[in-house]
């Protein structure tokens, strides 16, 4: 049990140290940077993270007599219903993500919270003249490329295939088995924060995207359409640094 919470939260603390571990390397590069909050890079060092992860989890299931492909429920001949399950779960889960995000952003603001949405979702980066090497935003969106293909199946594969399970299973009640690993799938996503602000909002709404992935993956039993739903997602954010990068942002 033990290793289910392990997996459901060591996350949050690897990608601190690699935001930390990052800004260091940025400011002996002499690169502009608002600390700590860098979401605009936040795929490279997520994609560290998501290296360190895949193997961290690797050595567990090896120990354990289980594999990737044990979690994954990946059959080649559902791949044509899973990707549309994938778009149907897309579809679901930004229910209770939207209201999550837009209730919390109610109650921080009223009802004039939709003025504050570039406050809370862009911060400082808009309103700041940053200067950054052509080369390093290149290497920036190249990574953001790869970041999907990385991030979606770890972050499934860690929360919904390993830990829910394995928390119903010792618990012997899937809302706890559910409850858990949406915390820790909260968590690490306030790291793509441009302010506080935006933390909170992140929190809850990828709380409610976490209860709902947990909901789905418990009831369907299918792991590799959420895959997919959540593969669409990180694509739609991994496209962020090459718009600021065509944009001229950075100056």
């Amino acid at each position: 049990m033990k290793t289910a919470w392990f997996i459901s939260f060591i996350r949050f603390p690897l990608l601190i140290a690699a935001l930390l571990c990052f800004a260091v390397i940025l400011r002996l590069l002499n690169i502009d940077v608002i600390f700590p909050f860098l979401p605009d890079m936040s795929a490279i060092y997520f994609t560290f993270v998501n290296i360190l992860c895949f193997y961290i989890l690797h050595r567990i299931l090896k120990k354990e007599g289980s594999s990737f492909k044990d979690l994954l429920g990946y059959r080649k001949d559902r791949i044509g219903k899973d990707i549309l399950l994938g778009f149907l779960w897309l579809f679901v889960l930004y229910i209770p993500f939207s209201l999550g995000l837009v209730g919390t952003m109610f109650v921080m603001y009223g009802a004039d919270f939709v003025s504050h949405f570039e406050t809370v979702f862009v911060g400082d980066i808009a309103n700041t003249n940053l200067t950054r090497p052509y080369w390093f935003l290149w290497v920036t969106a190249l990574i953001a490329l790869i970041f999907p293909f990385l991030n979606a199946p770890i972050e499934e594969l860690m929360y919904r295939g390993y830990a829910q399970p394995a928390f119903i299973k010792h618990y012997k009640k899937a809302w706890l088995g559910v409850l858990i690993p949406a915390v820790g799938f909260a968590l690490q996503h306030i790291m793509l924060s441009a302010n506080i602000q935006g933390a909170v909002v992140y929190a809850v709404a990828f709380f409610a995207w976490g209860i709902g992935s947990g909901i789905i993956y418990h009831k369907q039993q299918r792991l590799f359409p959420l895959i997919i739903c959540h593969f669409i997602v990180n694509i739609a954010f991994s496209v962020i640094p090459i718009i600021f990068l065509l944009m001229g942002v950075y100056g």
